[in-house]
């Protein structure tokens, strides 16, 4: 028998890419400054201006976590690039004596 999972949906959430996730945030804080805009009266071109100025700050802030989170996932997939590159020239440079 399988165990009960206690809430699914975090668990889904936690497996998600963090890029996509920030990437989703941002894309929400735009569209809610959209509707507060059009709601206060912007239109056209000043509405886009307005919520794109608008949501940089408040997602720097707001966003905090999900961008240290994804800021995090690229550091190690970067460390870990080095380290394989580090023991690939190792093993290129052991070869090289050999001969």
């Amino acid at each position: 028998m399988t165990e009960p999972r206690g809430n699914d949906r975090s668990s889904t959430l936690e497996n998600l890419h963090p890029g996509f996730l920030y990437t989703v945030a941002r894309f929400m804080v735009f569209g809610a400054c959209v509707v507060v805009l059009f709601v206060i009266g912007f239109r056209s071109w000043l509405l886009v201006l307005g919520a794109l100025l608008l949501s940089a700050p408040l997602s720097f802030f707001l966003l905090r976590k999900q961008r240290e989170a994804f800021a995090m996932r690229v550091e190690g997939r970067m460390s870990k690039r080095q380290e394989e590159k580090a023991k690939l020239r190792a093993a290129l440079a052991g070869e090289d004596d050999e001969r």
